[in-house]
């Protein structure tokens, strides 16, 4: 293995003399990364392969210790990393795939085939995989080549998908027959066959080291031999130890820097803000459980209400921009530009309410409903450790609706119990919610799947929504569970148009994303949208000046 991966070295070490000019020697062609320092507000405490919690599972996205089987480039396409290649077959149903054959876990056992079967059987038997529900054969079909085989035409869905759902090989040594997966805090647990092995953590300290892996060189030679992961409480202290040199980058999955705090920063020497289109944005759903949201009428004045310029500055300081009726930004695939933004109209939104029966009858400044009884609408934000800005959203919101006669309240409890706001939130029991698309969600599963009432029969997953039109439904799984990129598109747009058309939910702002890193040392950034510099080909692109 050690001597197939010098030969790589000398190989790539000739290609890039070859290709800059005066190039001294091998040494001044390649300068390696000594130690790569990542800031992160996310904490350092657990550390095990099973979870997506914390800085270390946020960390995996980007392939860091585990070997992902694939990755979502800065164009938004699936490209291999541990896979070697893929093939999808033309009717969805099979996914073929290489692997190599050399890859190690980090206590020096070498990846086999063996461990390749074992995962599939793990995810899809005891982490129960909603895109692998439907997977019926795992088949060996070579030394290194595999051929999964779908009863559903799942092929794409699943490969997309799993660039977010920790879809990485797990070792069959360390995680058969374990069922309590996340609940394993030794050692063992952070082990994968990733380009960077875990070495030590400090908790006190909030941080964490790796060390490359030189035999896991999926991309190519790894060009950063250490990565430090420091921990900070927040945003502007993160950003005051960029400033300083302290870190050479961050990243934080679907939390760009928010625009007061990149405005701090702006015009500092050898920082780059890490400028991009965001893909995930924020939304409202409306409740269509009870009245007043099952009323389209009542629907429509209640966009027209909102203050879109308020509500853009408000999540985006000067960077927001009035979104469209289609509800995902353009950074997303499959988006509609024909559909128009939404119109903040007051007047048009009271003159709608009067129309729809919604009136003021007893003089005291709100409407009631039209059968005459109170209108009291709860606002309800999606609970998060940190609910500065969505109140602040929430707010603005409140406002706007009072605005045009529509009493409204916070739903407190909801707020202060995150088990009490999932429950709301499942079951339908709210008038208005905020809530939050990530960037890693959106780049394929879109929000539209938070708008469903219901999931296909054998999903489990995070929904809020109160959308119960089988037509909806059938849309939105005939583009996850497309054969191509066309397919996935052609469908993307049904259900933007369907937003537009039905306002069962809408979006309050497109942002613009902040991933600062620094200039000074290190060549071969590459800033994905959305994502920001940190991410699956840094391993492998960054070099030292």
């Amino acid at each position: 293995m050690k001597r197939k991966w010098v030969s790589l070295l000398l190989s790539t070490t000739m290609c890039m003399m070859i290709a800059v000019p005066g190039t001294a020697n091998a040494e001044e062609a390649v300068k390696h990364v000594e130690n790569l320092m990542i800031g992160t507000t996310a904490e350092n405490n657990v550390f095990n392969a099973q979870t997506q919690s914390d800085a270390f599972g946020r960390m995996n996205y980007n392939g860091l210790t585990q070997g992902n089987f694939v990755y979502r480039d800065e164009n938004n396409e699936v490209q291999p990393y541990f896979f070697k290649s893929f093939e999808i077959s033309e009717d969805g149903k099979q996914l073929s795939f290489t692997f190599p054959l050399d890859a190690v876990w980090h206590d020096g056992q070498p990846v086999t085939s063996e461990d390749i079967v074992f995962t599939f059987e793990f995810m899809r038997d005891v982490k129960k995989v909603g895109s692998l529900q439907n997977l019926e054969k795992i088949e060996l079909t070579g030394e290194d080549s595999c051929l999964l085989t779908f009863s559903e035409p799942d092929a794409y869905y699943w490969l997309n998908s799993s660039c977010n759902n920790n879809a990485c090989v797990f070792a069959k040594h360390i995680w058969e027959g374990v069922e309590d997966y996340s609940s394993v805090t030794g050692p063992e647990a952070a082990i994968g066959c990733g380009p960077y092995k875990l070495v030590w953590s400090d908790q006190d300290s909030q941080t964490s080291y790796y060390e490359a892996v030189p035999e896991n060189d999926f991309l190519g030679e790894i060009t950063v031999d250490s990565v430090t992961l420091q921990s900070y409480s927040d945003e502007s202290t993160l950003m005051m130890a960029m400033m300083q040199g302290d870190i050479d980058a961050m990243y934080n999955y679907a939390n760009p820097i928010d625009a007061p705090v990149i405005d701090t920063v702006k015009g500092t020497s050898d920082i780059d803000l890490g400028e991009s289109a965001f893909s995930g944005c924020y939304q409202l759903e409306y409740g269509k459980d009870r009245m007043p949201g099952s009323d389209k009428n009542f629907r429509e004045a209640a966009s027209m209400a909102l203050d879109y310029e308020q509500l853009a500055s408000t999540i985006n300081g000067e960077y927001g921009q009035i979104p469209g009726k289609g509800i995902i930004p353009p950074s997303c695939k499959g988006y509609d530009e024909t559909l128009p933004t939404l119109e903040y109209n007051p007047d048009k939104a009271a003159q709608l309410l009067e129309e729809a029966g919604y009136k003021d009858i007893d003089g005291d400044g709100y409407r009631e409903m039209p059968d005459g009884s109170e209108m009291d609408v709860s606002v309800t934000p999606q609970y998060s450790s940190s609910m500065d800005l969505r109140m602040r959203i929430a707010e603005v919101i409140m406002k706007s609706l009072d605005e045009v006669g529509i009493k409204n309240h916070l739903d407190e409890e909801s707020i202060s119990n995150s088990e009490v706001w999932e429950d709301n939130m499942t079951k339908g029991n709210y008038d208005l919610s905020i809530t939050l698309t990530t960037s890693g969600m959106a780049s394929y599963s879109t929000a539209f799947r938070y708008f469903m009432a219901e999931l296909r029969e054998g999903e489990s997953s995070w929904i809020w929504g109160t959308v119960r039109d089988e037509e909806f439904k059938k849309d939105y799984y005939a583009m996850t569970q497309a054969v191509s990129d066309e397919v996935y598109i052609e469908n993307c747009k049904k259900l933007q148009q369907y937003m537009a058309d039905t306002i069962d939910a809408q979006a309050l702002c497109w942002e613009t994303a902040f991933f600062p890193y620094r200039t000074d040392k290190y060549t071969g950034w590459n800033n994905y949208p959305s994502w920001g510099v940190i991410n699956s080909t840094t391993w492998f692109e960054l070099t030292a000046k």
